[in-house]
């Protein structure tokens, strides 16, 4: 409760404490305590509203932006949709009980064409019974294709696609219709996404709680962290869906932001509550206790927040539009949790008051463990800690070994671009394009246009003719269809004819080389720079989803030094200005390198390599990582290991400073904080559940590798490799130049401290300090 009476005891509280005390945080405390109530009735208002315009943008989420669009076979696109030649946006495969080229069939098949062709936002549609193109038909004579192109960006081909297929359906009369294709893939991914939200947010939020209530104690202190992660996800998606109107979002940010926003809140409200509570344990009074919880933990918190995005920044080099959506989206929540801690969680604090640690079910377990003296911490990691200092360098070199085994898998890791695999085998994308693997002779997938635009069909068929020879020579070349026939080995194939285009007097002609093997197979790739290289008739471009990889993946290696610089270098410096040590910075960097190679190993081990089905659910396995992913993980994925290694770095100089013992400040930092990191590692493992439990692989791999990465970090990292490394380098973790200028107070360190070495991590407020606080005016929460 709260009296009316003047702020002057609240004043009079301020201008008594030190001025690290009386900082910007402190203050921003002290205002939210006075404006509890509007905060509290906003961010209600807040969380309704956002429900609304979330909702009110289904459709404005963006699909797609895993290939480059800057490179030669997205110029050989566009030159191949002049021709008719281009990549469908959707495939439909029409079955028939009757041969296709019957003639009642037949008949169908056209006026099926012609109809999808006349619909709003289809440019194009082709089908065997308009081209009698071979490829268009399959080998039992019973099953034909029509490719549609669709107009517009990739967000509005599947809002096309998804009125478009049922509406195929319903004018095939006799004819059986299932639909595949990128534009028809990211409609099934995109409802796929929203259901596993829904699933995986109901599981993660227990799963959340749970791991609260045991580090807490407490339903009421586990239940605020729960709330300000509701409030900072609310708030994130609200603003990602307004983004929608001004920058393309992508769709899988909406799970991506959700799972990363509520894991990272409920962290950052954790260490606030932690210090709250050590501060009303030490007989602080509530208001002071928590502007000083937010001066020190909240400054913590800004900080990690920084960090994190500064990884995050790292994806916008990356020319591919789906990671710098992922970027923007996943910088905005982080932010956004942030602010939502500073701002949200003092009023939660100051009306909750000395009720925070009721409804506890485990007070009677808890009063009969408390024989340890109030001062200790963890008697698990401090034996831990003491055996990593004790023996750094058989602890520290098995860690190291541990670490390198676990990113074995990596040295074979090979990547490729998304396709209907990311969905599950039931889905109807996955189950027709299978379909067209065994159903046709020569799938779509397996067929590289290359344009000749400046080629005459009839002047240049000479050329042409030597051209489709040399072309069906190359090695994994099946065959090569062309104006003037169909080639094999180097010569043309007996009773082929040459195409009525070869009769046309157009300019440009399209030379289609069927691969032996799927677009995404190495050989493919390989094929496709053979063509390249090979001297045509003219200019020639090469287009096909072969073509689409392989510019992907040397757009991704021409921006990963620089993406790589980005977050190497931003860290060295966050992290000097926030130690004044130059060595710390550097381990802290090349450990999280070591962490987050263990754990793309661990995502080749699972995804590429197909193990451990039974744990993540069921995937399919294509031999290969999808290959934007990982590079998100490991944004996301570093930032949280310098996070972890910002707040304990400081708990260990904190005591060094104190001491002036190396090792025993090591081991006193580890055992007064393992626990609180192992619950934050926990939490954001949980939150990733919600992304490991999707039917979409992509969201799936995010999931795993994120979870993967914080287990490992805060616990083989942070309880054996740094007590270790830390034991061995000794004194000269703390050096640093001397400069003639300050570059950070030097008690920047004790701002961002944890909990103390007096106050415990799970045990309530209970005692007798934490009921005895003096009933306050207007400020003080009695």
């Amino acid at each position: 409760m709260l009296d009316s009476a003047p702020t002057g005891r609240a004043e009079s509280d301020r201008s008594s404490e030190s001025p690290r005390e009386r900082g910007a945080l402190a203050y921003i405390a002290y205002y939210c305590v006075r404006r509890r109530r509007q905060l509290l009735v906003g961010a209600v208002i807040m969380v309704l509203a956002a429900g609304m315009v979330v909702a009110a943008a289904r459709d404005q989420w963006s699909n797609g932006g895993f290939t480059t669009k800057s490179g030669a076979a997205a110029d050989a696109e566009k030159a191949a949709a002049r021709l008719g030649a281009d990549s469908a946006d959707l495939i439909l495969y029409v079955r028939a009980d009757a041969p296709v080229d019957d003639a009642a069939v037949a008949d169908q098949g056209r006026r099926l064409t012609e109809t999808i062709a006349g619909r709003t936002g289809v440019t194009a549609a082709r089908s065997y019974w308009t081209t009698g193109s071979p490829l268009l038909r399959a080998r039992d004579g019973r099953g034909a294709l029509i490719s549609v192109d669709l107009a517009g960006t990739e967000r509005d081909t599947v809002a096309t696609a998804r009125d478009l297929v049922p509406a195929a359906r319903e004018a095939s009369g006799a004819l059986t219709v299932s639909a595949t294709g990128p534009a028809w893939t990211n409609a099934q991914a995109t409802a796929q996404s929203e259901h596993d939200l829904k699933r995986g947010e109901l599981l993660a939020a227990p799963l959340t709680l749970l791991i609260l209530l045991l580090a807490f104690g407490s339903l009421t202190a586990a239940a605020l962290p729960i709330a300000i992660g509701a409030v900072s996800v609310a708030g994130a998606l609200a603003a990602l869906a307004a983004l929608t109107h001004v920058l393309p979002i992508s769709v899988f940010a909406i799970n991506i932001c959700a799972s990363l926003g509520f894991a990272l809140a409920v962290d950052y409200a954790l260490f606030v509550v932690t210090r709250y509570r050590e501060e009303i344990a030490a007989g602080t009074d509530a208001t002071r206790a928590i502007a000083r919880s937010m001066a020190k933990a909240g400054h913590a918190v800004l900080f990690s927040a920084a960090t994190v995005a500064l990884c995050l920044s790292a994806l916008f080099v990356f020319p591919l539009e789906l990671l710098r959506s992922l970027a923007c989206a996943s910088m905005l929540v982080v932010a956004i949790s942030a602010v939502t801690t500073v701002f949200l969680l003092p009023a939660l604090l100051a009306v909750l008051g000395p009720r925070l640690d009721r409804l506890d079910p485990f007070r009677r377990l808890r009063r009969k463990a408390r024989t340890r003296p109030e001062g200790g911490g963890s008697p698990l990691w401090h034996r831990i800690a003491s055996v990593s200092t004790a023996r750094p360098i058989v602890t520290g070199g098995i860690a190291v070994l541990l670490l390198l085994l676990l990113a074995t898998p990596f040295t074979n890791a090979r990547f490729h671009i998304v396709d209907e695999k990311i969905l599950p085998s039931a889905s109807e994308a996955h189950r027709t394009a299978d379909s067209l693997r065994t159903d046709f002779a020569d799938p779509p997938e397996r067929v590289i246009p290359v344009i000749l635009p400046d080629t005459h069909p009839a002047a240049d068929a000479a050329a042409i003719d030597a051209y489709a020879r040399r072309l069906s020579l190359l090695p994994q070349v099946v065959h090569v269809l062309a104006d003037t026939g169909d080639y094999r080995a180097g010569a043309p194939v007996p009773g082929t004819q040459p195409t009525a285009a070869a009769a046309t007097p157009r300019a440009g002609t399209v030379v289609r080389v069927v691969s032996a093997a799927n677009s995404q197979a190495p050989q493919t790739v390989a094929l496709v720079h053979e063509v390249r290289d090979l001297p045509a008739p003219g200019p020639h471009l090469v287009a096909g989803k072969a073509a689409e990889l392989s510019d992907t993946k040397h757009a991704l290696r021409h921006a990963l030094p620089y993406g790589a610089a980005i977050v190497v270098l931003g860290t060295l410096v966050m992290l000097f200005m926030f130690t004044r040590s130059v060595l710390v910075p550097v381990k802290a960097v090349l450990m999280g390198l070591l962490s987050l190679t263990a754990t793309l190993g661990a995502l080749v081990f699972v995804f590429q390599d197909g193990h451990l089905r039974s744990v993540v659910g069921d995937f399919t396995t294509s031999g290969s990582l999808e290959a934007t992913m990982p590079l998100l993980t490991l944004a996301i994925g570093f930032g949280i290991s310098v996070d972890y290694e910002v707040f304990l770095i400081a708990r260990i100089k904190e005591e060094y400073e104190r001491t002036g013992d190396n090792t025993r400040a090591i081991v006193f930092g580890i055992e007064h904080t393992g626990r609180l990191f192992t619950a934050a590692a926990l939490i954001v493992a949980a939150g990733m559940v919600a992304l490991s439990l999707s039917h979409v692989t992509l969201l799936k791999m995010v999931g795993v590798g994120l979870a993967v990465a914080v287990v490992v970090d805060a616990t083989l990292v942070r309880g054996i490799l740094v007590p270790s490394l830390m034991r061995l380098t000794g004194r000269a973790n703390w050096w640093a130049p001397s400069f003639p200028w300050r570059i950070v107070h030097r008690d920047v360190l004790v701002n961002a401290k944890l909990p103390d070495a007096r106050a415990e991590i799970t045990p309530a407020v209970a005692g007798p300090k934490a009921t005895a606080v003096p009933e306050a005016p207007e400020e003080t929460v009695s």
